[in-house]
């Protein structure tokens, strides 16, 4: 599962808390094992799974990734995000 929302204001401050990644533009898979929540501060990608999930992420997104799968990235313009993990 891939969740895409948009946090309201009081969730966009804890968010802030949160480490922050960047990644230039690339492709690259990621094994999932832990499920994880990340705001998107920059950048657009796209997401996909081997399960079929197809989604497009950029600023201002709020999303979140189950755990358990391979995550295959594709980074159009460099990703900026706030991520947290959680067991």
């Amino acid at each position: 599962m891939i969740k895409i929302e948009k946090p309201d204001p009081k969730k966009l401050e804890e968010i802030k808390q949160w480490e922050v990644w960047e990644k230039e533009p690339c492709t690259f898979d990621h094994d999932q094992q832990k499920t994880e929540s990340f705001y998107i501060i920059e950048g657009k990608a796209s997401l996909s799974t081997d399960t079929g999930i197809n989604v497009d992420i950029s600023a201002g997104n709020l999303v979140t990734v189950e755990s358990g799968q391979i995550v295959h990235w594709h980074v159009h313009e460099t990703i900026k995000k706030h991520f947290r993990f959680y067991d």
